[in-house]
């Protein structure tokens, strides 16, 4: 099997609304249909599953080729998000995780912003779900990664105004 080389993260679903959890179910259905077995002994093509609760399950490690976009297995890291986007959106949690899991990768991989994709870029799909935008993915991340720099501003900001009230008393 050849290393995963990942620049690109392809954001997929599910496309079942209905059962919860999905990934054994998932894991079921990617073994009988393509029975390619991961490192961790698993089949799930994706190398992260988000349940709709938010809960992350790793299928396969990063610099593991993916079973999830055909001609980008060897250049992407896969995430599956748990339902089907054509009817119904995301649950908050599902973003929240998704948004922190992108936020990783992006660190050990160096992968940029707009190299975040919809599975529908690379193939006559309508995966991650009719529901999503192209730059859905894009988008909430962007946006959580401003939250996360003001928050820090602020943090900083609050450490700065301590230790200043600190200096002045110790110079009185």
């Amino acid at each position: 099997m050849a290393p995963n080389n990942p620049n690109k993260i392809i954001i997929h679903h599910s496309a079942n609304g209905g059962l919860n959890p999905q990934f054994n179910s998932v894991n079921l259905y990617h073994k009988e249909r393509f029975n390619f077995i991961s490192s961790l002994g698993l089949y799930v093509g994706y190398h992260y599953f988000v349940e709709s609760t938010g809960e992350v399950i790793k299928a396969r490690l990063e610099k593991e080729e993916g079973a999830h976009t055909r001609g980008q297995n060897l250049s992407s890291v896969g995430i599956c998000l748990a339902g089907n986007f054509d009817y119904q959106m995301p649950t908050a949690a599902q973003r929240n995780a998704l948004v922190k899991l992108i936020d990783e990768i992006q660190v050990r991989w160096y992968i940029r912003e707009n190299e975040i994709y919809p599975h529908r870029a690379f193939g006559d799909t309508s995966c991650y779900g009719k529901m999503l935008g192209n730059e859905w993915a894009r988008e909430t991340y962007s946006q959580y990664k401003k939250k996360d720099i003001y928050n820090k501003l602020f943090q900083l900001l609050e450490k700065l105004t301590k230790l200043l009230q600190c200096l002045k008393i110790n110079l009185r």
